[in-house]
């Protein structure tokens, strides 16, 4: 997830082009500030001069407790640079293309896979015995990075305009468990996370997922693991849960029926 609180079109188009496929990328301050508060995001791309970007905090705040949220400070300096060069001796034909291209490597410099979820991913890969389909990491990233926006599978469903039953029939077709288990799996995945810090409270950590209530928390872990919440901080299961997503979800018969949803879960710039 990249958070990008930018006011000027062309770079907006040139963050959305440099960024994963797989991932969301956020510019609306409501959006960003919601982000930092609940979600895990990869970046944080800034522009100080921007009105936009000074009315959102430097990912660090009373609610953040996540340190060392990778920050990418874009200045007018820089941007006058890459419009030179670009008129000089461009990397692409269109001035947005050509930035992207710039701005994809500062960006990949500056996040690098350092954050839980890629560490998640690279996990699931070596345990599953192969490579996670483009279409799998797409709906895995999002989810993970902002379980507290993900909790039902109608919200998967808006992000790429299917209903939660379209949904459930692709998935069906393709002999692929549903959607919603992987749902399940994915927001589990990330209670693991949010527990692995001792200082954070049952029902901190509930607020951080978008649970209404402590209670409902605890009933939905259980229900989803066969533990409880105080289980799961005592002693960590990461490697336990990822062996079983793989094993209920992840097969090669899985991936194959991943690949064939044609892009499904992947964002397009058109």
């Amino acid at each position: 997830m990249i958070l990008a609180p930018l006011s000027n079109p062309a770079l907006r188009a040139s963050v959305l082009r440099a960024a994963l496929p797989e991932e969301d990328v956020f510019f609306r301050v409501e959006d960003v500030k919601e982000a930092l508060r609940l979600g895990f995001p990869r970046l944080l791309v800034r522009d100080r001069e921007d009105p936009f970007t000074s009315r959102v905090p430097g990912g660090e705040g009373p609610e953040r407790d996540e340190p060392g949220l990778p920050v990418l400070e874009l200045t007018p300096a820089v941007l006058r640079r890459w419009r030179g060069a670009w008129q000089a001796r461009g990397l692409a034909v269109t001035r947005i293309d050509d930035s992207a291209l710039r701005l994809r490597a500062l960006m990949h410099e500056a996040a690098g896979g350092r954050g839980w979820v890629d560490r998640a991913l690279a996990d699931l890969t070596r345990i599953a015995g192969g490579p996670l389909p483009p279409e799998f990491r797409g709906f895995a990233r999002r989810v993970m990075e902002f379980p507290a926006r993900y909790t039902f599978l109608q919200r998967v469903g808006e992000s790429v305009d299917l209903s939660p039953g379209a949904l459930k029939a692709r998935f069906r077709r393709r002999g692929l468990p549903s959607p919603a288990r992987y749902l399940s799996w994915l927001r589990l995945l990330a209670v693991d996370q949010v527990l692995a810090n001792p200082s954070r409270t049952i029902l901190t950590a509930s607020q951080r997922l978008g649970f209404a209530s402590d209670g409902n928390f605890c009933r939905w872990v259980r229900s989803a693991s066969g533990l409880s919440p105080t289980q799961l901080r005592r002693q960590r299961h990461t490697l336990r849960l990822q062996t079983r997503f793989a094993g209920e979800c992840l097969q090669a018969s899985h991936r194959a029926g991943w690949r064939s949803l044609d892009g499904l879960f992947l964002r397009s710039v058109a």
